[in-house]
């Protein structure tokens, strides 16, 4: 284990902070004091958090899951890029491609798209093609690849991501929160420690210092690669890959659940789920024009029938009177 001392981190410059002016609120309790207008971290805090972060992915790690790193600062990228070397670990070194958690089928159809232009190149399809159109061609291979090079090997969601600096990634960590993945974010004064599930305060901006802090967190990573062998758990491949899971879609009742409804306008019962079925504006007014030409048929009847009883009541009347008559002739 590399040494983990106030010492190491004050010379490594850990425990510079960010101007007075930028901080942010949310960070005091990560701070030791304001000197020269220039907050100073608490490193006893940074100790602990690299400690609670070691011993949370070793575990992980162990587990069977992976780690993404994320930092795309240019000064801090060859720290990025040791990390990988030493844990071949996933990592965005470049810049965060929106969607690579959230939409990860469509960044797993990229790197199959990148895998196929590679393979194209190697069987000699640029000697097919002309000057013009072999350049459009290695120009949009690069481009694929400086976005996709360093998650080329992931082939399911991480278990843990680890951010330096999650004011730069914002939407890195807020993919990771959408997707319920744990963040372990390297964090100056100027961030919000809320976006990460454990702070690890540091100078973000210091190569020695993200390095340390890398270091450390290398360590753990690889003590959980060991045992994962030990345990015999199987590497992630291509074959072993598993869609991620879809999110769980909200009920349209309300925003924190309620009563699920059909289309607009039209309430579904309770408990049921689906489509409802809609009838056309024009199947309804016709179908009440027939019923109101029906009633009144109905009513028409009934009043003839009326009359009629009347009438058939007073000719059963006359007719005695009239066989009297013709028995008096």
């Amino acid at each position: 284990m590399s040494d983990l001392s106030v010492k190491a981190l004050v010379d490594a410059g850990a425990h510079i902070g960010c101007r007075v002016s930028r901080w942010n609120p949310k960070m005091e309790p990560y701070i030791f004091e304001a000197r020269n207008r220039i907050h100073i971290i608490d490193l006893r805090q940074t100790v602990r958090g690299i400690l609670r972060a070691r011993h949370f992915l070793r575990e992980l790690v162990a587990s069977g899951q992976d780690v993404l790193l994320v930092g795309t600062k240019p000064q801090i990228r060859p720290e990025i890029q040791k990390f990988h070397e030493e844990t071949k670990q996933p990592y965005v070194d470049d810049r965060w491609i929106g969607g690579t958690l959230t939409n990860y089928e469509v960044i797993g159809s990229r790197i199959a798209f990148l895998d196929d232009m590679e393979k194209k190149e190697a069987e000699g399809y640029l000697d097919t093609l002309s000057g013009k159109a072999a350049s459009r061609f290695m120009r949009n291979k690069r481009k694929v690849w400086r976005n996709l090079h360093g998650i080329r090997d992931m082939f399911r969601l991480p278990g843990a991501l680890i951010i330096v600096d999650p004011k730069t990634e914002s939407n890195a960590a807020r993919e990771a929160a959408k997707m319920g993945i744990p963040v372990v974010g390297v964090i100056d004064t100027d961030g919000d420690p809320d976006t990460c599930d454990m702070v690890i305060p540091a100078n973000d901006d210091a190569i020695r210092s993200v390095a340390l802090v890398l270091s450390q967190l290398s360590e753990a990573v690889q003590e959980g690669l060991r045992l994962r062998k030990e345990r015999k758990i199987p590497e992630p491949g291509k074959e072993a890959a598993v869609e991620p899971p879809a999110p769980k879609p909200r009920p349209r009742g309300g925003r924190k659940g309620g009563t699920p409804r059909g289309p607009r306008g039209i309430v579904a019962p309770s408990g049921v789920v689906g489509k409802v079925e809609i009838t056309p504006v024009k199947d309804k007014v016709k179908a009440a024009v027939e019923a109101a030409k029906a009633a009144q048929a109905a009513k028409a009847e009934a009043e003839a029938k009326a009359e009629a009883k009347p009438a058939d009541a007073g000719k059963e009347g006359d007719q005695p009177a009239d066989s009297d008559n013709k028995k008096d002739a």
